[in-house]
């Protein structure tokens, strides 16, 4: 069921992809491709359990599927509220140019980083779930899927009585209707209804401000910074990373993630000695993060080989 909290629609996923029209598949069997799983979803009135994996190359992603995705008694217990689709990603990535192109999409919409990863979605494409592989029986990690489908129903029920209040008192029922997902997917698929959340809670009274606006302003950036590295235009990126710095008076963690950002352009423009600087100041701000260690054992990397500090 499509929800429409505040009249928005959210992002569909029709928009970044043209998956065409498909014949849904039997029920409870795994669809290969994202399109025949979306026409499953839209004809029986599903949501989509997407799963990114690559069991050819990744133990973790076979034992995921042998013990739990291909398990009956779990696909008896989910595939009645969702349409499965489980999308595989070969090592060396070499896949038909259309179903490549599909499977890149999809995974940079949804930010998705590692294999495997387990998406729940609405059929507008609509993220409300993000979870992955964990040593339990199959009924647990169903229990765990249905769970999270509840509270997203539960979500939808608070939105719908938002609509009789106004002001702060509609914006904190708002704010409870949010899906628990990561940050940068909140703010993709839900940036309206962060905006009109702070647009009732005038006074910050629910102190969500600061976070909402910190998270619409990353995906401004990463959207900008898309862009600019479809055309290669490295110096631009550059420019635009140290603004998003500026502008958004970056200090800790955050700026050591922008910087390490900044690097990895600098390494692709070719500016060597600029990275190992970017990695210098990075590892300045807080040597004993994770980003800082990382920098670290990059600047160890080129010492020993006397090769770019920022290389994989």
């Amino acid at each position: 069921m499509i929800r429409s909290r505040f009249g928005f629609v959210g992002v569909l996923l029709s928009t970044l992809l043209d998956p065409g029209i498909g014949e849904a598949g039997p029920v409870g069997v795994w669809h290969r491709d994202y399109a025949s799983g979306l026409a499953e979803a839209k004809a029986e009135g599903k949501d989509l359990m997407v799963v990114f994996t690559g069991t050819d190359w990744i133990e973790i992603c076979g034992t995921f599927y042998d013990e739990i995705l291909g398990d009956p008694a779990f696909i008896e217990a989910v595939s009645a509220k969702f349409a499965l689709v489980k999308l595989e990603y070969p090592k060396d990535n070499r896949l038909p140019r259309g179903e490549l192109a599909e499977k890149t999409v999809l995974r940079e919409a949804y930010r998705v980083r590692g294999f495997p990863t387990v998406l729940l979605t609405d059929v507008a494409g609509r993220p409300f779930g993000v979870n992955g592989y964990q040593p339990v029986t199959a009924k647990d990690y169903a229990d765990q899927i249905l769970g999270i489908d509840a509270a997203w129903d539960r979500g939808g029920a608070m939105a719908e009585k938002a609509a009789a209040l106004s002001g702060t008192e509609r914006a904190r029922e708002l704010v409870k209707s949010l899906p628990d997902v990561p940050d940068p997917l909140l703010a993709r698929f839900f940036g309206s209804e962060l905006r009109a959340i702070m647009d009732l809670d005038v006074g910050d009274e629910l102190k969500v401000h600061g976070r909402f606006e910190q998270i619409l302003a990353e995906e401004a950036y990463e959207r900008e910074m898309q862009k600019l590295a479809r055309r290669s235009d490295w110096d631009g990126m550059i420019a635009l990373t140290d603004r998003h710095i500026e502008t958004r008076k970056l200090r800790g963690r955050a700026l050591q993630a922008a910087l390490l950002n900044r690097a990895g352009i600098e390494r692709r423009a070719g500016m060597v000695a600029e990275a190992e600087a970017t990695l210098r100041e990075i590892v300045s701000v807080d040597p004993g993060s994770e980003t800082g260690r990382e920098a670290e054992r990059l600047l160890e990397k080129s010492k020993g080989t006397g090769t770019d500090a920022t290389a994989p």
